[in-house]
């Protein structure tokens, strides 16, 4: 008789967020950031996302990558 192996994947936090902020409709006109905040408080996790998408927009990341254009050919 073989024995089965199982894995078990637990993690303290109980929560995960994801988010898909995704602009443009072109297929080279598409900006996608994907992001994942974990915890184990509602509140506070949604609080943790809005602050991580915050600080995209006010450090200029997200500015970046609406500019940032793909290599024209030639």
């Amino acid at each position: 008789m073989s024995e089965k192996t199982h894995t078990v994947n637990e993690s303290a936090d109980k929560i995960r967020l994801k988010a898909e902020v995704k602009r443009g409709n072109g297929t080279r006109d598409q900006d996608k950031v994907n992001l994942t905040i974990k915890g184990s408080d509602p509140e506070e996790t949604a609080n943790r996302l809005k602050a991580t998408l915050d600080a995209l927009e006010a450090n200029g990341v997200a500015q970046q990558l609406r500019d940032t254009q793909p290599e024209a050919e030639e």
